[in-house]
């Protein structure tokens, strides 16, 4: 087996997630550093503010930092305002940066959405020099003018929608200051659009700091589009190398997407720059949906990356939500032009704030549950939302803008949450990278255990390579492999990495790989202690400490449980992954193929010992030839008939020897051989090797294969005396007492006194039923039943000694006695009521009547021996036991119980075996009263009510043989609240009842007829 670290540099070591973790921090950190000084904002934080439509900069100096024009600017409305025409309206003041909609120092005015204003603002005290002056983009036509001069222009300025045209571009708009007053006016046309006024302020400056200023803005923009295209290719990339990597191609799609939107709202719309051609409703047309479909695709691409922390019906309706909100964008197109449009887009900020919401509860999610890029994810938009929180509290002026706010936030945040996913593929790429090379390694392992399954045909060694190869792919600590002992129903340690001295043992039903091996499910837990199916007694015995395992069953290809492989402590994390799962799922698979070649070898060395084995038990001969008439096989029984050693006679030219001493029987073989018909000869004569003469059946029969002559089988059958003796003795034993039989060379076969226990079993009212049936029905019934009683007999070294009519008789013991002839016969008679139930629920599925079966069990002396001509004969027992047990059985019917023993059987049993004492009886012919007892069948779970109904009753019992009668009637009566259709409790109250009425203090426990009521004189 090929070691994975000899595969590997010595220099690779697999980093952990943690580390990982750490190494995205920083690498994000060193990104946020370097980009940083981009985002600084360098506008004065402490200049004037626009006051009654003019801002003074007496006493400042020269403006080295650009200014910000904050304020409350001179605005005049230059449409129809309420009843009035058009034209100029006296001038107010309104706050800018806002919409003039939104203003609350406008004398209380009511100003409509749409229409045609100008704003105006004083600049004094500026120092003679050259000026630059910025106004941001806006979704309006604009214009800027500077002493009443226009000087800038972007769209058309018009009194209606109708005649106004749109650009949405910015302004920069130079000139020279000579020391006077300076008036900049800023015209809008606001009819095509939602928004209205000046929402950014303008920023003005000396000509140098604004150059500054601007070079700034544009490395902003073209930093923020590059790591968009960045993010895109990079994505797109891995998709095209990777096809299975979904969440790659809907980031790529998302961040080409989003550049739409960017270069859009940016500095100045480079979107314009880049298309001139492109009107405003079509420019707005690709913003709006771009920024939806774009959304769309971040939200798949969060599903996509964490699919088990994104529930799949919740993406799908916020999928749902973006289907209708991009329905909307377009009909409002059709419907209501820009204008609608841009209304209906407000709904996108809802959609946007569900999203956002949605991934950070998904984020969590996956960062509880260790997701690779979960941290790192969560981190961007933690800080993302951390900017625009910052901003919100300076523009609600909670921290003055002064104080806090230095970096231009959201552009900041919004390129820290990029940077962030550029990390997370990054890291993604390289863990598939690391995946890759750690499958071909897994692959090379599997490669070896499987050359070891092919060339490898000891199982424990075989499944010790296996096992160790789990262990290192898994980084594992340790690793174990249980068996499935079917017959004892227990897992056992044939490989337990740690433990080797010591082999481990539990029930199937217990444990981890228990609940593994019964459910066939996989357990994946990741402290042991915890989980309630754990063993901890293992720990304790092992000294070791068990914290994440992974338990998987393994299973055959036809569905068998063979077994369950376990995994202990993940090395570097917490749990063991899904990849770790499937892993396993390989070396089950491979140890559940080596454990089936395995034991199909050893069950083709089997079959072979077990053909050998029963030819050699045989009491017939076997002899087989091959086309020419050469023998081929010889069993021992063969061997014996013909006088003759195995090995003699599988040297011996059979031909030759029948030619001389069984002439016949050549003819005949050649017949067969010619025919292919088989033939069969009872009682003829055969003249052994060493002379002898013997009677025996000979039967002769073609061996075929695939229709073509291999051979001939030669069956022989030896029916002297002895061999009829034997025979005989077969039918009602099993082999092991028949070889022990045999084996003694005594006249034990012919008769002899042992100890045995004799069964009755009689089924209740079997002759009221077939009268109701033909006779093929009640044969049928009978042999139906008589199988099922037959198995249960001989499943407990029972001897079949007859069936009588509807009754059968069996004993165990006889003719050799055992130390557990009672039980097994107890044992047997359990059996046989648990099978007449099984019986009972197929005759109730086809409506037919239950059956009942009565049995009684009497142990002690009997004789055994065989009987009958030297023909025909039989084996069986006879005694007083034999007839005690008759009547047993026939005093169930009295006392409506199943299964009555005798006191020496009663004494016989352990304590696994529930019974009471049931009566004292006097049968006939004994005078010596006998105690009789009743084998309670055990019930499944809680055995306190029948404990309790045993003990009420033997309460009553006891008091019943001291003469306290009042107190008999009170304990049956006791036994009866506990179990009201107990019989033997309501015969005994009965007669607790007669006796306290009528009180015989000489009575000796055997009941008699009393007031013409029969009791329990049993003859």
């Amino acid at each position: 087996m090929v070691d994975v670290s000899a595969t590997q540099p010595q220099f690779f070591k697999p980093t952990s997630q943690r580390q990982r973790l750490w190494y995205g921090i920083i690498i994000l950190a060193l990104l946020c550093l370097f980009t940083a000084p981009f985002y600084v904002d360098p506008t004065a934080k402490n200049a004037p503010d626009v006051k009654q439509g003019a801002i003074s900069f007496e006493g400042w100096g020269a403006l080295d930092r650009p200014v910000e024009l904050k304020g409350n600017w001179s605005f005049t409305w230059r449409s129809a305002l309420g009843n009035q025409a058009a034209g100029t309206s006296p001038p107010f003041f309104v706050r800018v940066p806002g919409k003039w909609t939104d203003d609350k120092a406008s004398e209380r005015r009511v100003i409509p959405d749409q229409g045609l204003a100008s704003y105006k603002v004083v600049l004094k005290g500026l120092q003679p020099g050259g000026y630059r002056l910025y106004v941001p983009l806006s979704y309006s036509a604009t214009q800027v003018s500077v002493n009443g001069i226009v000087v800038s222009r972007h769209g058309r300025l018009g009194a209606d929608a109708a005649t106004t045209r749109y650009e949405a571009r910015s302004h920069e708009v130079f000139f020279n200051a000579d020391g006077r007053d300076v008036t900049l006016g800023i015209d809008i046309a606001a009819f095509l659009h939602r928004d209205n006024g000046l929402e950014t302020p303008p920023v003005f400056g000396l000509a140098q700091p604004m150059q500054y200023w601007t070079a700034l803005q544009w490395g902003q923009e073209f930093l923020f589009h590059t790591t968009l295209v960045l993010l895109g290719t990079f994505g797109l990339g891995v998709f095209l190398f990777r096809r299975s990597d979904k969440p790659s191609l809907y980031l790529a799609i998302s961040s080409f997407l989003f550049l739409v939107p960017s270069a859009v709202q940016g500095f100045d719309n480079v979107f314009l720059m880049a298309f001139p051609g492109f009107s405003f409703a079509q420019m707005l047309a690709a913003h709006y949906l771009a920024t939806t479909v774009s959304l769309g695709f971040f939200l798949a691409y969060v599903h996509a990356l964490f699919p088990f922390e994104s529930p799949t019906r919740a993406f799908r309706a916020l999928i749902g939500v973006f289907v209708v909100q991009t329905s909307f964008q377009i009909g409002s197109f059709f419907v209501g032009g820009t204008l609608l449009a841009s209304k209906v887009n407000i709904g996108l900020m809802v959609v946007m704030q569900m999203v956002f919401a949605y991934v950070f509860v998904v984020l969590i999610r996956a960062v509880r549950h260790n997701r690779d890029g979960a941290m790192i994810f969560l981190l961007g938009m933690g800080i993302f939302f951390l900017s625009i929180t910052m901003l919100a509290v300076v523009a609600y002026g909670i921290i003055p803008s002064d104080k806090l706010v230095v970096y231009d936030l959201t552009g900041y945040g919004i390129l820290i949450l990029l940077f962030s996913h550029i990390i997370v593929l990054a890291e993604r790429w390289s863990a598939a990278i690391f995946t890759a090379e750690q499958m071909n390694d897994d692959l090379r392992q599997l490669l070896d255990v499987n050359l070891a399954i092919t060339s490898e045909m000891q199982l424990e060694s075989l499944l010790r390579k296996i096992v160790e190869v789990t262990t290192k792919i898994l980084q594992a600590d340790r690793s174990s492999l249980f068996l499935y002992d079917e017959k004892r129903d227990e897992l056992w340690s044939l490989v337990a990495e740690g433990v080797e001295t010591k082999q481990i043992r539990f029930p199937a039903d217990q444990g981890l790989a228990g609940h593994a091996l019964r459910t066939g499910e996989v357990v994946n837990i990741s402290d042991a202690y915890n989980d309630p199916r754990f063993i901890r007694e293992t720990d304790v015995e092992t000294g070791y400490k068990s914290q994440s395992i992974l338990s998987m069953p393994i299973i055959a290809r036809d569905g068998r449980k063979l077994g369950v492989m376990q995994a202990l402590n993940r090395q570097q994390a917490t749990k063991f992954s899904l990849e770790d799962v499937a892993k396993m799922g390989a070396f089950a698979a491979q140890a559940a193929v080596a454990i089936d070649n395995a034991t199909l070898f050893s069950q083709i060395v089997e079959s072979r010992n077990y053909n050998e084995s029963i030819l050699r038990s045989m009491s017939g001969g076997v002899i087989t030839l091959d086309r020419e008439g050469q023998i081929i096989k010889v069993n021992e029984a063969a061997a014996s008939i013909f006088g003759v050693t195995a090995d003699v006679a599988q040297t011996t030219d059979l031909r030759a020897f029948l030619t001389e001493a069984n002439p016949r029987s050549i003819g005949e073989i050649d017949e067969v051989t010619r025919t292919g018909e088989s033939r069969t000869f009872f009682d003829v004569d055969l003249t052994t090797l060493n002379g002898g003469t013997i009677s025996a059946n000979v039967s002769m029969v073609p061996l075929m294969n695939q229709g073509e002559r291999q051979g001939l089988l030669l069956l022989i059958e030896d029916i002297s005396q002895e061999k009829r003796l034997e025979g005989a003795m077969r039918r009602f034993m099993t082999q092991n007492v028949v070889d022990q039989v045999l084996g003694r060379k005594d006249n034990l076969p012919f008769g002899t006194a042992c100890e045995a226990s004799v069964m009755f079993a009689d089924i209740r009212n079997f002759t009221a039923m077939a009268e109701q049936l033909s006779p093929r029905a009640a044969v049928d019934m009978l042999n139906e039943i008589f199988t099922e009683l037959f198995e249960a007999v001989a499943a407990f070294d029972g001897m079949l000694d007859k069936f009588i009519g509807d009754a059968l008789m069996a004993v165990y013991g006889a003719p050799i006695a055992g130390p557990n002839d009672a039980a097994n016969a107890v044992t047997s008679a359990i059996q046989m009521q648990n099978l007449i139930k099984k019986i009972n629920v197929r005759r109730h599925g086809a409506s037919l009547a239950e059956i009942r079966l009565g049995i009684g069990i009497a142990s002690g002396e009997v004789i055994a021996g065989t009987i009958g001509s030297p023909k025909r004969m039989d084996y069986t027992v006879i005694g007083d036991s034999v007839n005690l047990a008759a009547r047993l059985e026939n005093s169930t019917k009295y006392y409506h119980v199943d299964i009555i023993v005798c006191e020496k059987t009663a004494a016989a049993l352990g304590d696994n075996i529930l019974k009471r004492e049931l009566d004292l009886i006097r049968v006939r012919g004994r005078q010596t009263p006998s105690t009789i007892y009743e084998i309670l069948p055990r019930q499944d779970g809680d055995l306190t009510v029948q404990n309790a109904l045993i003990a009420a009753y033997d309460i009553g019992r006891q008091h019943l043989a001291s003469g306290n009668w009042a107190e008999a009637v009170a304990a049956f009566e006791h036994a009866l609240s506990i179990e009201p259709y107990d019989h033997p409790s309501a015969i005994m109250r009965e007669r607790a009842t007669i006796l306290l009425e009528t009180p015989n203090p000489d009575w000796d426990g055997v009941w008699h007829s009393r007031r013409g009521l029969v009791r329990g004189n049993f003859g």
